[in-house]
């Protein structure tokens, strides 16, 4: 039997979601939709056959719905994901986790109580398969003394990323977690310093510029560079080990392996869209009573960097986590 889902925040990111749900994703059936604008919302919920609720908490009163997936701006994903483990179902949470640090220490109490229901945060680039494949490949370079992660994307279209009164923090807290967790998840190791630095240029209202270093666990350094004010995207992901170099384009495709002179080419593709994998997951987790493979505790995580980021941007020195 399918398992019925509905989605908070059906608007341009939450109907993707909607879409390989419906399409793409054995196991799973949308059944209701919460979305701001009414119209787009009524004219979705038509499409895929929907209940179509004007508020969240209606659309989390509906016993047919047993999981929620909360693709809202990070300033509501605390209290949205609250009420749904209070209301028993499943979650699927966007990240980042929540908007700010305090938030992501509760939420992680009440996500790890006995039992409630499985919260799973939707860190995307875990299934992206250039770093998935480049992952696989870590151990052919020996002991990695550095890692490289960047971000080249273009100003946001949103206008809630615009507006201080809606945002509760620019591209570390937005993007940077996708950053920080992609380190964390290729090198098995956590975080332990960061020094961080940022700045606006297009944003008005928070940065869209930042250049991060941090130092892990087992004394291996990180460079982080996230930019969101040029008319360019790439993402580029790089290990340095001591037997060899892996260099990976995790937006435009291909990986390769540098030993010495000479370098390897490996042909993965970056187009396979994420979401039905990530979705895949989590439908295949909770259907089995397994452990979500991104908890509630590796979005804690990421809100730590995210915070010791601003703090170290706000004294200008070297933060511990």
């Amino acid at each position: 039997m399918d398992l019925q889902i509905g989605i908070i925040g059906a608007g341009i990111h939450g109907s993707r979601y909607l879409k390989h749900a419906a399409e793409d994703v054995e196991g799973l059936r949308p059944v209701a939709i919460c979305r701001r604008d009414p119209d787009a919302g009524a004219a979705l919920a038509r499409q895929y056959d929907c209940r179509d609720y004007r508020t969240a908490r209606d659309l989390l009163a509906d016993p047919q719905v047993e999981g929620v997936i909360i693709a809202t701006p990070p300033s509501t994903h605390f209290p949205f994901a609250v009420a749904a483990l209070g209301a028993g179902k499943a979650v699927l949470l966007e990240k980042p986790a929540t908007g700010t640090l305090a938030e992501a220490r509760q939420l992680a109490e009440i996500a790890d109580a006995p039992g409630a229901p499985p919260l799973m945060v939707a860190q995307t680039l875990r299934w992206n398969p250039v770093l998935v494949r480049l992952r696989s490949r870590l151990p052919e370079i020996g002991r990695v003394h550095m890692f490289r992660i960047a971000q080249r994307l273009e100003p946001t279209p949103l206008a809630w990323q615009r507006d201080p009164d809606r945002t509760v923090g620019g591209s570390v807290l937005l993007t940077g977690v996708h950053l920080f967790d992609t380190v964390r998840y290729i090198s098995g190791r956590e975080f332990v310093e960061v020094d961080s630095r940022q700045a606006r240029i297009k944003n008005p209202a928070v940065e869209d510029l930042f250049l991060a270093r941090a130092r892990l666990d087992d004394g291996a350094f990180v460079s982080m560079e996230v930019s969101k004010f040029g008319r360019s995207r790439s993402c580029h992901f790089e290990a340095v080990g001591e037997d060899g170099q892996l260099l990976g384009d995790y937006y435009h495709g291909g990986i390769r392996l540098i030993r010495g002179g000479e370098v390897e080419t490996i042909d993965v593709s970056a187009a396979t869209p994420t979401l039905p994998a990530v979705l895949e997951a989590w439908c295949g987790s909770w259907r089995n009573g397994e452990r979500p493979p991104v908890t509630m505790t590796d979005g804690l995580r990421t809100l730590e960097i995210v915070d010791a980021c601003y703090r170290s941007a706000s004294t200008g020195a070297s933060t511990s986590l």
